[in-house]
């Protein structure tokens, strides 16, 4: 049965309950058989009463037979008047039944109704009403199960106006009448503006009530509800048509409500959204673009025609070919339509165009193919970037590049003349100093040779430092030639055998008083690519220098061995035991003049580490020291990336142990 609140959807009735021809048979059969009662009670009467139309005298027998036929008349007349006041009686019962089943059809109290139908004291007509109860109980309570059903699985609930357009019904299990402290009588009989919890519409309230004065149907206006079911806030949609009395007086309002607030939300985020990819857009250097089918250019949007003005207006129609022929050469695009026919996606197409201002800018477009749900082609979609702020930097690096390298050019020239003169100044010096040291030494020589005997022993000390003092001057002077030499020296490489080439330069050394032999050890097989003057000068400065400071070793060792650095380039080096120096005083070695033992223990210019430096770093090449005092050193070298090592450089052992034989250096016993 219908609750409070809720009405019965008598629309889904196919048809109102009438009771078919089989229901009012039971009545026709009792009238049929007063009716057969009556006809031979009717007959017998006019039999008897057949005497008095013959005018005859009447004898006994016929007063007796007049007598029976006036009580077979009588019996017929009281048959009939029964069955008129049955017939009476059964239409008066049915008529008051009908109206009490309308009325509590009415009212949605169905089961009622079908109960009244079938009630004993209506079984004058039992087979009708009883027909009409199961006919009523079937379609209604299908009907109500279709109601209920629609009811308790929809999200929408159903509210109703009175002519003061305030609540008069509302839906028990209505959201807003839910939350806590909220009860469903404290609703009723307020309109929607007198609930505090309602907030208006956009329209507002106003507008509204103007409508529903106005008794115009409407859908979905949106109303915030503060609490909202479980919700603290939430949105519902009202959607409403006016109530008509039967005489077509206007009765109020009746509809439903559903809760919106997922929805509301949603759309709320998505505007939300919308607007952040709006703002990113605007300030963006990028922009979305599509086309259709055909490779044309829809109607611009407001974006694009503030980007770009009435330009893309005059292209809308076009392709990208038709727009900007001269943008590409016809090759370049032919290439792109041929990417396009085949729907393949593309990057970075790269072309300039001319605004109507003038102003020639570049765009970089980046596209993919788009389909429909069925899997058709309908155009191309991408985003595209204004790249003038690059193209314009590219420009000016490509200048600025270009007078750099012309001021390099230039400065090199300068360089490479100052080195000229310089060498050249130092060639000068030298060869203007070289005569008058080897005058002094002369002199000295000759003094010595004329005094004879009566040169005493001071003169002669004196003599022996001043020929010391001129040798010592003219080699720092051929030391100086040699770095001048190292740093303007043209560098022309070719195959090198390092082993081979180490080898001549130990036995070319000069022979020094040392406390025992040198063993030397020579990885064999190596080889580079570099000049072979220099490189001996280079392998004469550090073995000579490791044969030097192992003077004083009881046995000495120097090892020159090659590997791969971890930039895969080939790496010498040439270790010893000897004296060593103090790790923290490396950097100094390779300074011009800078010693870190002194001369009278181990002597030298202090120019040879230097000229090293140079010849390795003109090979594009990197060298570096390190050792500990007492400890010996180790110096390793780089050739830069054309050096490489011997083709059977896997095949040779690196084991100290594995190297060349060892041999001595023939010595002086001190």
């Amino acid at each position: 049965m219908a609750t409070d609140g809720e009405t019965l959807p008598w629309a889904d009735l196919e048809a109102p309950p009438v009771p078919p021809a089989a229901a009012t048979r039971s009545v026709h059969r009792l009238g049929l058989v007063l009716g057969l009662l009556a006809a031979p009670a009717g007959v017998l009467a006019a039999f008897l009463l057949s005497p008095l139309l013959t005018h005859e005298p009447l004898d006994a027998a016929s007063r007796s037979q007049l007598t029976q036929g006036l009580w077979a008349a009588a019996l017929c007349v009281l048959l009939l008047c029964a069955l008129v006041a049955s017939l009476w009686r059964s239409q008066r019962l049915a008529a008051r039944t009908l109206r009490q089943t309308v009325n509590e059809l009415r009212r949605g109290a169905w089961e009622s109704a079908v109960a009244g139908l079938r009630e004993p004291r209506r079984a004058a007509v039992p087979s009708a009403f009883g027909d009409l109860a199961t006919q009523v109980e079937g379609v209604l309570g299908e009907s109500e199960r279709r109601w209920r059903a629609r009811a308790e699985l929809s999200t929408d609930w159903y509210w109703e106006l009175d002519q003061r357009l305030r609540l008069s019904s509302l839906s028990a299990d209505a959201p807003i009448a839910k939350p806590a402290g909220r009860a469903l009588g404290d609703l009723l009989g307020r309109r929607h503006d007198e609930l505090g919890f309602c907030q208006p519409p956009a329209m507002g309230w106003h507008a509204f009530h103007e409508l529903l004065a106005r008794q115009e149907p409407f859908r979905d206006i949106e109303i915030a509800v503060t609490g909202l079911g479980t919700l603290e806030h939430g949105w519902v949609a009202l959607s409403g048509r006016p109530r008509l009395h039967r005489d077509g007086s206007f009765a109020g309002y009746e509809g439903v409500a559903r809760d919106i607030t997922a929805p509301k939300q949603a759309f709320r985020r998505l505007q939300a959204s919308e607007q952040r990819y709006a703002v990113m857009a605007g300030l963006s250097a990028d922009w979305y673009w599509q086309t259709d089918a055909e490779h044309r250019f829809p109607p611009p949007s407001n974006e694009m025609l503030r980007r770009f003005g009435t330009l893309v207006q005059r292209n809308a129609g076009k392709t990208r070919w038709e727009a900007y022929p001269e943008a590409l050469s016809p090759a370049q695009w032919e290439a792109h339509r041929a990417e396009l026919d085949a729907r393949q996606p593309f990057r970075a197409l790269e072309f300039a165009v001319q605004r109507d201002d003038g102003r020639t800018i570049w765009l970089a477009l980046a596209g993919a193919p788009r389909f429909d749900e069925r899997g058709q082609f309908i155009g191309y979609h991408g985003v595209g970037r204004d790249i003038t702020l690059r193209k314009l930097t590219e420009q000016m690096l490509v200048q600025h590049n270009r007078e750099l390298q012309l001021a390099v050019t230039a400065r090199t020239r300068e360089l490479e003349q100052a080195n000229r003169d310089l060498d050249a100044f130092a060639r000068q010096l030298a060869h203007e100093l070289r005569t008058p040291i080897g005058h002094v030494q002369g002199l000295a020589e000759l003094l010595r040779q004329r005094l004879g005997e009566r040169l005493g022993t001071g003169e002669g000390e004196l003599l022996d430092l001043q020929a010391r003092a001129a040798h010592e001057m003219l080699h720092t002077l051929e030391a100086l030639l040699e770095l001048a030499r190292s740093s303007s020296a043209a560098i022309e490489r070719q195959h090198l055998d390092l082993s081979a080439l180490a080898e001549e330069v130990i036995a070319g050394l000069p022979v020094l008083e040392r406390a025992a032999p040198v063993q030397w050890q020579v990885q064999p097989g190596l080889s580079a690519h570099a000049s072979p003057p220099q490189l001996r000068i280079v392998l004469q400065n550090l073995l000579g220098n490791a044969a030097k400071f192992t003077r004083h070793v009881p046995r000495p060792l120097v090892r020159l061995v090659g590997e791969r650095d971890a930039e895969g380039r080939l790496l010498l080096t040439v270790a010893d035991n000897g004296a060593g120096f103090d790790a923290e005083q490396s950097e100094r070695l390779f300074q011009p003049f800078q010693r870190l033992h002194s001369e009278q223990e181990f002597g030298g210019t202090g120019i040879g580490l230097t000229i090293v430096q140079r010849i390795v770093q003109r090979h594009g090449g990197r060298i570096r020291a390190s050792g500990a005092p007492g400890q010996g050193a180790s110096f390793s070298f780089s050739l830069g990336p054309h050096a490489l090592l011997g083709a059977d450089e896997a095949e040779q052992p690196t084991e100290p142990g594995a190297l060349a034989p060892q041999r001595g250096v023939p010595s002086v016993a001190g």
